[in-house]
């Protein structure tokens, strides 16, 4: 019989926090603190980068359901896109062209190559998924981004690891930040999957758009509902990050399971709310 799998231990996730943010240079005492409004973008840079490894996710999973059952009518993750299934070389791409818009006018091009080990739900099953020239959002990703199903034997949640090494977001202006992430990813199925669930914990860091050294920590457990995906509420309901930068300490709420773009944030003790806007 087959062992249920363990949690993610969440003192292991501690202790690469800690790990990071003792690597992060401190601030020095002649140099200036952290302005205002770039407070205000690197949060919402930080939700933004936040919500993409979930909405990169969603893509591979209707790839790989497309790859085994078929076309589905009205799949949402792959509107607008051409895909197609390499099985010699087992690679699946979904090729988004000069771009088309989904849900909540969220505007997607560029092409996904996903090459796997296997397209069962077997241990160490490992999707790595390559972006060439992708935006969401006119926002350009890169990096390499993979999924390793870590859940041999359960049957109502499926968990992935998942690392997004050398990770880079561009905005149309030019600035872009950096991001390194080991986190997990955790599908509850529901009895419709219209309400599954998707959660996330673990740690992240790089540099942000201002050229800032960040570290984060998930300190309480992300969750993305399929109903508000689908309608463009593309951020988590609800789950907290906390993030450190330059001296400054960001906490971010994203509430108790709505489907709203609102979060209260703590900046060094200081608590406000904010409204994200899905156009990164």
């Amino acid at each position: 019989m087959d062992a249920t799998p363990r949690p993610a231990c969440p003192a292991f996730f501690v202790a690469l926090f800690l790990t990071l943010h003792a690597c992060t240079p401190k601030l020095e005492a002649d140099q200036p603190p952290m302005p205002d409004d770039y407070k205000a973008v690197s949060l919402r840079s930080e939700a933004y980068m936040t919500a993409m490894p979930e909405l990169v996710g969603q893509v591979v999973d209707a790839a790989v359901k497309w790859a085994v059952d078929g076309p589905e009518p009205d799949e949402p993750w792959l509107q607008g896109a051409m895909v197609a299934h390499d099985k010699e070389h087992q690679i699946i791409s979904v090729d988004f062209g000069n771009g088309g818009a989904w849900a909540g006018d969220v505007w997607r091009s560029g092409l996904l190559l996903i090459t796997y080990t296997d397209l069962r739900l077997v241990d160490e099953a490992t999707y790595r998924i390559s972006f060439v020239n992708f935006k969401i959002d006119h926002v350009l990703v890169e990096g390499d981004f993979s999924l390793t199903y870590r859940s041999k034997g359960a049957l109502t949640e499926r968990k992935y690891e998942v690392r997004w090494e050398q990770g880079r977001f561009t905005w149309p202006d030019g600035t872009y930040a950096t991001r390194q992430l080991n986190q997990i990813r955790t599908i509850r199925l529901a009895h419709l999957p219209m309400h599954n669930e998707y959660s996330w914990e673990g740690v992240a860091s790089g540099v942000n758009r201002h050229g800032y050294e960040y570290s984060s920590i998930i300190t309480e457990q992300l969750s993305f509902r399929l109903t508000c995906l689908v309608v463009g509420k593309v951020f988590p309901s609800y789950g907290k990050v906390e993030s450190t930068m330059k001296g400054v300490s960001f906490i971010v709420d994203y509430g108790e399971g709505e489907c709203d773009n609102d979060v209260r944030v703590t900046i060094n003790g200081e608590i406000s709310t904010m409204q994200l806007s899905s156009n990164f």
